[in-house]
């Protein structure tokens, strides 16, 4: 019997053995054939995209990704669908989650620093994409893109330096010529951005994007007239070039061709695919010519494509306030603080706002804060002051006119002289 004992507990650890290594075997059929079936779906997502069907699509690449949680190809097919879509905030979360599974892929860098230079993330993009370059530090398409985040951040002696390497590569060279263009027009290197723009016309003479930089080059040298007809050519060689239609109407209205700049602006907000900047220009002629129902529809109209255009909101607060609708100015100033707290502009129209309304405390407040951003802004000392005088405390409103006037603020000196002086 005692001799039996081992022989029996080998035979119960073998049984035991047996249950453990059955379970894992069928675990792993199991993995392996979710795997499968989420590849089925993420083959019927594919398919249902060809037909233009974006929800079917939406639906099983997320069924895909259920059954398996780890098939990161399953959250790059989804995540390209809802950047596609403009949902922006899912797509951010797929890359997150495809990157979680696969850490270094320089496509999935390169797909979520696309998206954040979307979502004007430049420095979250730029971090993704010298992250790809490290990765596969001699591909040239990540070298390119990166040229056009630092564009974007303003880094242009870095997307020069990038640029010139691209076009010692011979990489798309036309395409190159025409960003070594746009870099001297940013930097006002014009003879630099001239000869960027007869290369890239040696290489293709009809390129549209071409004869649109040499429109903006000829309008930042002031010749109006040379402007017009080299973004006249640009929109021959292609219609439905919006910016050139832009671009062209400010030359015409440098010109004092209103009626024309519109008519442009008119065919550009038609053929755009994103016209918030079209629609401020036009807003912004509309309200010189006076039609102030107009320029409030056009901002309307940018801001309802672009909610966070400070500029069209600083400009439509501003027409409000004119129109006398001093809540809805409010409102607006509101929003433009909440974007960008720091700018001591935005705080001054708050000020100016509360001012009409009478609130002069609250003006005073608001003036104090962009004082306290640039002690450089006359006008906000002078619009304090005003504000410090029509609250009777005359001292601080003295005050405050004597230091806009110390700052070259004309209109400064004659309230001073008017209010302060006995």
């Amino acid at each position: 019997m005692l001799a039996t004992r081992p022989i029996h507990k080998i035979l119960v650890l073998f049984s035991v053995c047996i249950h453990l290594i059955f379970p894992f075997d069928m675990l792993k059929a199991q993995v392996f054939t979710d795997r499968e079936q989420a590849i089925r779906y993420v083959k019927e997502g594919d398919n249902q995209l060809r037909f233009g069907n974006m929800r079917e699509a939406e639906i099983a690449y997320t069924r895909a990704i259920e059954l398996d949680p780890n098939f990161g190809d399953a959250y790059m097919k989804r995540a390209n669908l809802y950047s596609f879509l403009a949902r922006r905030t899912e797509a951010m979360e797929d890359y997150n989650a495809a990157l979680q599974i696969n850490p270094y892929s320089e496509y999935i860098l390169d797909k979520r620093s696309k998206l954040k230079m979307i979502a004007t993330d430049f420095e979250g993009a730029l971090a993704d994409i010298n992250k790809a370059i490290t990765l596969n530090p001699d591909n040239d398409v990540l070298l390119d893109q990166r040229a056009n985040e630092l564009i974007a951040l303003g880094q242009y002696e870095e997307a020069l330096a990038d640029v010139d390497t691209l076009i010692r590569h011979g990489f798309r060279l036309e395409n190159e010529y025409e960003k070594l263009a746009v870099i001297s027009l940013l930097t006002e290197d014009y003879t630099a951005c001239e000869r960027a723009i007869d290369s890239a016309l040696a290489i293709n003479p009809n390129s549209s994007i071409a004869f649109d930089l040499l429109g903006v080059l000829e309008m930042k040298r002031g010749n109006f007239n040379d402007a017009v007809a080299a973004l006249t050519t640009a929109i021959a060689l292609n219609p439905d070039f919006s910016l050139a239609y832009h671009n062209r109407a400010i030359a015409l209205r440098a010109m004092g061709d209103t009626q024309g700049a519109i008519e442009d602006l008119n065919m550009a907000a038609e053929v755009s695919q994103n016209p918030s900047n079209i629609y401020f220009t036009r807003a912004m002629i509309r309200k010189e010519l006076g039609d102030v129902e107009g320029a409030l529809a056009d901002y309307d109209n940018a801001i309802f494509r672009d909610t966070a255009f400070t500029e069209a909101l600083y400009n439509r607060a501003f027409t409000l306030k004119l129109a006398g609708n001093y809540a809805s100015a409010l409102r607006d100033a509101e929003k433009i603080i909440k974007l960008e707290p720091y700018s001591d502009e935005h705080w001054n129209l708050k000020g100016n706002i509360e001012l009409v309304f009478g609130e002069y405390n609250r003006a005073i407040n608001s003036y104090a804060q962009a004082i306290a951003l640039n002690k450089s802004n006359a006008r906000a000392y002078y619009n304090r002051g005003l504000s410090y005088l029509m609250s009777y405390r005359n001292d601080e409103g003295c005050r405050d006119l004597q230091n806009s006037i110390e700052l070259n603020f004309d209109p400064a000196e004659k309230a001073f002289t008017n209010f302060c002086l006995e």
